[in-house]
């Protein structure tokens, strides 16, 4: 089963496949979330050394 496989992309090929993969959505949205994560991270780290 494709993570977010829908009107975005996907598979090039529509076949019946099992075991799973990842959609250039999911990716995209994965990738967000580390670069939140990261920012938050780096915003904590700056106010804790002004403080």
């Amino acid at each position: 089963m494709d993570l977010f496989d829908g009107e975005l992309g996907g598979r090039d090929d529509h076949d019946l496949d099992t075991g799973g993969g990842w959609s250039w959505c999911g990716v995209i949205t994965v990738g967000i979330f580390i670069l939140l994560a990261v920012l938050i991270s780096w915003i904590f780290g700056l106010v804790g050394r002004i403080f």
